[in-house]
């Protein structure tokens, strides 16, 4: 009996170390699973700011590019209102030849896809709790309907000005300002004591070749102007929608 006591306490002692470790265990893999999942979500909160300042950043991008392409359809309205009235005078003569400078020029936008391609390499991408967030950023960034419209600008304008205008008109001398490409500008020096007659618009008149171009040239800036307009419109839901999904995980 006496025995039979003992072996059952020392059972009911075992079964309690047991019990203890156990319990043990447990909190030490729930202890573990509260620092992933707070690991995780700051690995989230990471990659969506940076990501928001890749958007912001586009957005400015696509502003920059839409003033200068509706500068540049303004440029070419001006001359073709030189080319369809004969009878209009030149009101400024300087204006003219920047204006014909001016429709050589393009702007390849560029997006900034840094902060969302290193998250998709590293697998981090995942740690985004939001699906449908996933889905939407990755369509914006891996969509080329923007890219393909301004490629296929560039090489219309290109194409035109090597194969027409540069063969027909003087298109540079002392009154002209060249773009630097990063949103300045410069004088041609080399030009500065050249006393040649400069393009006028009499020079143009009658060109239907020109007239022609400037139509078309119009109505793909204007379909780019609109694709930017909508790009960045794209870019300010994706950067409301990251702001909701980072005020969720305060």
């Amino acid at each position: 009996m006496l025995t039979e006591n003992k072996f059952s306490k020392y059972l009911i002692y075992a079964v309690g170390e047991i019990i203890l470790v156990v319990i043990g265990i447990l909190i030490a893999l729930q202890v573990n699973t509260w620092r992933m999942e707070k690991k995780d979500r700051q690995i989230e909160k990471t990659i969506l700011k940076n990501i928001k300042r890749d958007l912001e950043s586009d957005i400015q991008e696509f502003r920059n590019v839409k003033e200068f392409k509706i500068s540049q359809n303004e440029a070419g309205i001006r001359l073709l209102e030189h080319l369809i009235d004969g009878s209009k005078p030149p009101e400024d003569t300087v204006q003219f030849v920047k204006d014909m400078h001016l429709i050589i020029y393009f702007i390849v936008p560029s997006s900034n896809s840094t902060s969302f391609d290193i998250a998709t390499n590293t697998g981090y991408l995942n740690n985004i709790t939001n699906d449908s967030l996933i889905d939407e950023l990755s369509k914006y960034f891996n969509n080329i309907g923007l890219e393909q419209h301004v490629t296929e600008t560039k090489r219309f304008i290109n194409a035109y000005n090597d194969n027409y205008l540069m063969k027909n008109y003087p298109m540079f001398s002392n009154k002209v300002i060249a773009l630097d490409g990063q949103g300045g500008e410069y004088a041609l020096e080399r030009y500065s004591n050249d006393n040649r007659s400069i393009l006028r618009p009499q020079d143009i008149r009658g060109d239907i070749s020109l007239e022609n171009y400037l139509n078309m040239l119009s109505i793909r800036l204007k379909i780019g102007i609109m694709g930017l307009e909508n790009k960045e419109e794209w870019a300010n839901r994706l950067i409301r929608k990251i702001e909701n999904q980072l005020n969720l995980k305060k």
